[in-house]
This record gives C-alpha cells, sequence and structure tokens, in this order.
C-alpha cells in the first residue's frame, strides 16, 4: 500500500527516544558430560533397593570475564568483533526413585551441586556495550543420567555420569539516543462489557383466526 507522504507528515513527527539498542543476538548451546558426586540428606537412602535415578538443571547465572578484540572474515570482508569470556554457573539436582524395606517406592533428591562452564563467544560487542545471556526455552535444555553407582551400606552419596544441555540467549546491547518520525500513544477507549437481558422474541400469530375483529 502506497503511504500518502502529506498525510504521514501531519501525523507523525521527528521525536528522541532513549531506547536499549541490540548490537548483536546469538544462541549458543553448551553440552557437557561429567561425573558428579551428589550428596543425599542423611540416612535417605538408607535400604533403598531397585534405584533408578534421573536429573534436572538450572542456569543460574551467566557472567562475562573479559573480551578482547578480534578480526574475522565475514564473507569476503574482514570484521573486526570481539571475543568475549562467558562463565556460566548451572545447578543439577539428582533425583533417585528406590523401593524401601517396606516395599513402598520413595524417591529423595540431592542437595544440589554447581558447576561452572567456561566457554569464549565471537560476538560483536564493541566497548562499553553490556553482554548478557539467559537461558532459552526448557523443552531444549535437558539433562540425562547416563550411568551411576549404587551407594553402599550407610554411604549417602552417588556418583552418577549426567549428560547436560543449556541452551542460551547472548545478547550484546546498549542503550542509545535515536531520532524517530512518531507520534504519543494514546490509551484505547475502555471495553464495556455488560450483561443485558435478551429481548423476548415471540412466535408468530395467526392475525386471520385470532384476535377476532369485533367491528
Amino acid at each position: 500500500m502506497a503511504i500518502n507522504l502529506e498525510q504521514f507528515a501531519q501525523e507523525f513527527r521527528p521525536e528522541c527516544i532513549q531506547v536499549c539498542k541490540v548490537y548483536d543476538w546469538t544462541t549458543n548451546v553448551v553440552a557437557i558430560t561429567r561425573d558428579i558426586p551428589f550428596t543425599f540428606p542423611t540416612g535417605s537412602l538408607a535400604g533403598l533397593t531397585n534405584l533408578t535415578a534421573d536429573c534436572s538443571l538450572t542456569l543460574l547465572e551467566c557472567t562475562e570475564e573479559g573480551r578482547r578484540d578480534i578480526e574475522c572474515m565475514v564473507g569476503d570482508e574482514t570484521v573486526e568483533l570481539q571475543a568475549v569470556t562467558l562463565t556460566k554457573t548451572i545447578s543439577v539436582t539428582l533425583e533417585v526413585t528406590g523401593t524401601n524395606e517396606a516395599g513402598a517406592q520413595v524417591t529423595v533428591t540431592s542437595n544440589p551441586v554447581t558447576i561452572t562452564i567456561t566457554e569464549e563467544v565471537i560476538l560483536c560487542a564493541p566497548e562499553g556495550t553490556t553482554v548478557c545471556c539467559t537461558s532459552t526455552s526448557d523443552t531444549f535444555n535437558g539433562c540425562r543420567v547416563i550411568s551411576f553407582t549404587p551407594p553402599a551400606a550407610g554411604v549417602d552419596t552417588i556418583t552418577a555420569t549426567i549428560f547436560a544441555r543449556v541452551c542460551q540467549n547472548i545478547v550484546v546491547t546498549f542503550e542509545v539516543i535515536l531520532e524517530v518520525f512518531a507520534k504519543f500513544c494514546q490509551p484505547r477507549p475502555q471495553i464495556i462489557c455488560e450483561d443485558e437481558c435478551p429481548v423476548d422474541v415471540f412466535p408468530p400469530q395467526c392475525p386471520t383466526i385470532f384476535p377476532l375483529n369485533h367491528e
């Protein structure tokens, strides 16, 4: 649809706004396989047999440790970018289900274990910008127990080999002031939604026979 420039100029005018500009945005997957000793509450594993195990994870924190300039070939062009070192802290818990001495199914959860992972990501992150990362959809992130060793009698620790995968949004931002053609927004009219009594609709009459014509 063609833009009516005269109408556009009447409705919009130059405005300065301060916004958080995105300098770069990418996603990155961290996948690790580690042997981790999980500690359980004292005595919670006593007498459990036929054990199965599952694990869960949470991305607690992602912080920048530093950045350095780097030249990269992007297509046929040499571009100055930044290699940013990020440190992520992940919390992992192990959930063990087994049969106790009374024959009942019991599930116990370990104390959380924190894992720190450091990686380097190439970004457009010039000096002054802020780099932050957050976990993406939980359906992609996951934790799987590859193997574990049942605890010996009287021991409250299980060592498990786990596979963990976390996908993160990594965004580089900086506060900027922009001039744009815009107009102030106004609130929309309030929506009034009231219950109203329906109007009675009478069945059709038979005027030939009723009411009687008394003339």
